[in-house]
Parts: C-alpha cells; sequence; structure tokens
C-alpha cells in the first residue's frame, strides 16, 4: 500500500503545479482509479518519453508539449493506455503529495484540465460534459495560444 501511495504521490507532484491543488488532484486519481478508469495523466507519459533514447537530449526530461503519438507510446508508465498505476513512481514527492493521497479533498471530481488564467491552477469537473466545457474554455484562452 505504501508504494502504491508514494507512486501516486509521485503523479500528484508532477501534476500540482499550485500546491493547494494537490488534494484536489489526488482526489481525482483516486475517483478514477476506484472507477477503473484510466488516469490519463500527462505527467506519466512524459516520463515515459524520456525512457526513450535520445529523448532528454531532444525534449529534456519533461516535454512540455505532448502529441498524439507522445500519447500511444507503449509503455508500461503511460497511463493513458494502462489502467491503474504505472509500475513505480516518476518523481520524487514532497511530504505534501504524499498527505494529499493519505488525505485527498472530498469531492467526486474525475478530470481537471489547465485554467485558462495560464497560472498554474486547474478547473475540476465530476462530468464528462463539464470537463469538456472546461477545455473549450482553456482552448479559447490566450493560454492555450502560447501567450
Amino acid at each position: 500500500m505504501l508504494f502504491r501511495s508514494v507512486t501516486l504521490a509521485s503523479i500528484v507532484e508532477r501534476e500540482a503545479a499550485n500546491a493547494g491543488e494537490r488534494p484536489l488532484i489526488a482526489a481525482v486519481f483516486i475517483n478514477r482509479l476506484t472507477q477503473d478508469t484510466p488516469l490519463q495523466a500527462d505527467p506519466t507519459v512524459q516520463f515515459a518519453v524520456s525512457r526513450v533514447p535520445g529523448n532528454v537530449e531532444k525534449f529534456g526530461y519533461w516535454k512540455k508539449n505532448l502529441q498524439d503519438a507522445d500519447l500511444r507510446l507503449n509503455s508500461p508508465y503511460n497511463t493513458y493506455l494502462n489502467r491503474g498505476l504505472p509500475p513505480g513512481p516518476i518523481a520524487n514527492p514532497g511530504i505534501d503529495s504524499i498527505k494529499a493521497v493519505v488525505n485527498p479533498a472530498p469531492v467526486n471530481y474525475l478530470y481537471f484540465v489547465a485554467s485558462p488564467a495560464c497560472d498554474g491552477t486547474h478547473l475540476f469537473a465530476a462530468t464528462l460534459a463539464q470537463h469538456n466545457a472546461n477545455v473549450a474554455q482553456f482552448n479559447a484562452s490566450q493560454c492555450a495560444k502560447g501567450n
């Protein structure tokens, strides 16, 4: 159980740019795991991409703009293709990420996307319809356009 908690906390660590969102992000992932829904966590794909020979030299350890081909990369760390947790941690989680996994926010969220505010926060949603509206809001923002 501890190893699984550390693995999940490592994903929360890489996903949460805003420290206050760690319990919300942990809750989303725990809710998805409980429903046997793929985590679809970009940081796990970034980790998988970094393990391909030559990619660290090309993109660094964390490729910023993942492409569709990256999301299809055959790796046990790709949580778009594989349900459940990856085989091990993808980073060293801090104590706050571990605490978030042990004590997640009491919410029913299943989705999140970067906020159009470009401030490292996220928009959270309980339903796919809400999530799609949040994604549209992000995609229409200056943040999505790289500004």
